[in-house]
């Protein structure tokens, strides 16, 4: 028999396409799936949709918390919930193309982790003409590096074995749920892509895309400044690295949070440029010393 996959799908006041995305997992050709949800105090028509599927199909097991506990803490308990031999995470508003399970469950090989890519669609499924890896991204021999300043690995694309668990347990109460998990597999060097999209991706107002109003270009930039630093606090507490890596990032961060432009972080990016910035084009001489001062910038 093929090994139980798990699918965590966290939801909160998703009653706007909640149904799709339930229809598109349970329609998947990989059969032998269970469906862990746990909502986190839905105050919409999402709780009686749940019940409606959950009455009809017994491959969901279907939890309901007393009190919202916020997405990092709901995504930790629903893995708990989860028995397989794999995990898959679900947003609550994609659609699934029907064979996602099948191909990521026979790429994964002895891996911990398989992420791929997804298209994005609108509110009504309509192609926006962007996907959330380039469509040349290859995971190459990158290593723990290229994850410290951006993240490759999205949750809603990503399949897991369960001998991850013990690594990325606990997960961080703040920060990206999707960006520790990658880092940890990226990190023990047990990760693997395949870059087909599998996914459509529903951008729509309310969704994490959309959450700064007005997209300001600055604003953006001053809460991206934010994530990073957040991440790279987090990352440096993961508690299987090596001393000398735990020294680097504990430098990088010190030099990432500072008030000013920093000396050491420019000398860094501009000498290991491709090693943190595998995905950007290449840049020589006078073009990576502009990069790493304006990334060095504080907000």
């Amino acid at each position: 028999m093929e090994p139980l996959i798990s699918i965590a799908l966290c939801t909160y006041n998703g009653a706007n396409f909640l149904q799709q995305q339930l229809d598109s997992i349970l329609n998947q050709t990989y059969k032998h799936i269970e469906l862990v949800i746990v909502d986190d105090g839905s105050s919409d028509g999402t709780k009686d949709i749940l019940k409606q599927y959950a009455a009809k199909y017994e491959q969901i097991k279907l939890y309901f918390n007393e009190t919202n506990i916020g997405f990092n803490a709901n995504f930790q308990k629903a893995i708990s919930f989860c028995s397989g031999d794999f995990i898959a995470i679900s947003d609550q508003d994609d659609i699934w193309l029907e064979h996602k399970l099948a191909l990521l469950h026979q790429n994964i090989g002895d891996n911990w982790l398989i992420f791929s890519n997804s298209e994005w669609i609108d509110q009504t499924e309509n192609l926006i003409g962007r996907q959330t890896l380039n469509p040349d991204f290859k995971l190459g021999n990158r290593d723990y590096r290229s994850a410290l300043f951006y993240n490759s690995v999205t949750g809603h694309t990503t399949l897991f074995s369960k001998a991850l668990l013990p690594y990325i347990s606990p997960i961080p109460e703040t920060g990206y749920y999707d960006w520790w998990i990658g880092f940890v597999a990226l990190y023990h060097h047990k990760i693997t892509c395949v870059n087909e999209c599998l996914t459509l991706h529903r951008i729509h107002s309310s969704s994490v895309m959309h959450k700064f109003k007005g997209n300001v270009k600055t604003n953006i930039k001053a809460e991206r400044f934010k994530e990073i630093d957040l991440n790279l606090f987090l990352l440096g507490k993961y508690k299987n690295l090596k001393e000398a890596d735990k020294k680097l990032i504990g430098k990088i961060y010190a030099a990432h949070h500072k008030k000013g432009y920093s000396l050491y972080l420019i000398r860094l990016i501009y000498k290991h440029y491709q090693a943190y910035f595998p995905d950007l084009k290449n840049r020589t001489g006078l073009s990576r010393l502009n990069f790493a001062i304006k990334f060095s910038k504080k907000f």
